[in-house]
């Protein structure tokens, strides 16, 4: 009975270490606290080097133990974000987080504005760089997260500018599309040509795709509704498939990624879906064993792709994980 106590004891221990929304919260607070939390922070712009207007917001706390920046996956937008930052403020951390161009709230390249498009993958980077240099502004530690396309983004930020994070996390990091092997790339980028034009089998946004039932991101009914339902009051976030071009542009910069994965000079924490069926798995681990003893790698088993909407007992093994390595590296 005693040893049954410990563990039961442990449990808990693990399941609160930090201060993490539960799924049964979300009925009561999300629309009370943590919806209110992120419209209390005034949307904002930067522009780009190339004339785009790129959105963004800031939430900071008193007594700060460090900044941290979000790099968002492709079709997301900060609104899909909310609990998210809630979390993070909560235990201590301000946070910066911007819509990558021709996304979220965000400017378009395209005259169909649910055309999932870039021109040049690097592009993400440079505004990144921008936003670090010209936005950002911390007084202790600047930490890095990217999920899915965003961290393949942060992966290649932190390899070509190597001392402007302390550390970074990355959530399901999009270093390659699954089934995207180097033949089907190598069509692809045949194919590319001047128009933007959806992939074949692409479309504009599809509200069934984000259905519950039989979808691919999350085990959690309640969170991915919410996501729906902030899409649905901001329809102008929402994108659809992706571009031809932006299939070539990842199926570049992928092995890019790998080959300098060396170059990483700091802190790293990947978490792994091991349900994920948008990104594959090896090409993530080959990126930690690349990067090193600096890298540690923690599989959560089962979870979809959507580490930060999944349902509570895969969102609290990632944030729990997250949060203790923030925590190692203040």
């Amino acid at each position: 009975m005693n040893k049954i106590l410990v563990l039961l004891c442990l449990f808990i221990y693990e399941l609160n270490a930090y201060e993490i929304t539960q799924a049964k919260e979300l009925y009561l607070t999300y629309n009370t606290k943590i919806k209110p939390h992120f419209k209390s922070q005034k949307l904002q712009y930067f522009t780009t080097y190339d004339g785009l207007e790129i959105a963004y917001k800031y939430f900071p706390v008193e007594d700060e133990k460090a900044t941290i920046v979000i790099s968002s996956g492709r079709t997301e937008s900060m609104i899909k974000y909310p609990e998210m930052i809630y979390d993070l403020n909560r235990n201590g951390y301000s946070v910066y987080i911007h819509d990558h161009r021709g996304q979220g709230l965000s400017s378009r390249m395209t005259k169909d504005t649910q055309l999932g498009y870039v021109k040049d993958f690097l592009d993400y980077v440079k505004d990144m760089k921008y936003f670090v240099e010209n936005i950002v502004k911390h007084d202790k530690k600047l930490f890095l997260l990217g999920h899915s396309m965003g961290g393949e983004i942060a992966s290649l930020y932190v390899e070509k500018y190597v001392n402007d994070f302390d550390a970074l996390v990355l959530s399901s990091p999009m270093h390659q599309i699954k089934h995207s092997s180097g033949l089907i790339c190598k069509f692809i980028e045949y194919r590319v040509g001047d128009t933007p034009r959806y992939l074949v089998g692409e479309k504009s946004y599809d509200d069934s795709e984000w259905k519950f039932k039989d979808n691919i991101f999350t085990h959690s009914k309640v969170r991915l509704a919410i996501a729906n339902e902030a899409f649905s009051l901001n329809p102008e976030a929402k994108i659809g498939g992706p571009s031809v071009n932006w299939v070539a542009q990842s199926c570049m910069v992928g092995p890019i990624t790998l080959k300098n994965a060396k170059l990483i000079k700091i802190p790293m924490l990947l978490l792994q879906a091991g349900g994920d069926e948008i990104v594959s798995l090896e090409p993530q681990e080959i990126f930690c064993k690349k990067v090193g003893p600096l890298c540690k790698l923690i599989t959560i088993e089962e979870a979809k792709h959507e580490l930060f909407i999944e349902r509570d007992k895969y969102r609290n093994k990632a944030l729990n994980a997250m949060f203790e390595f923030f925590n190692q590296n203040l």
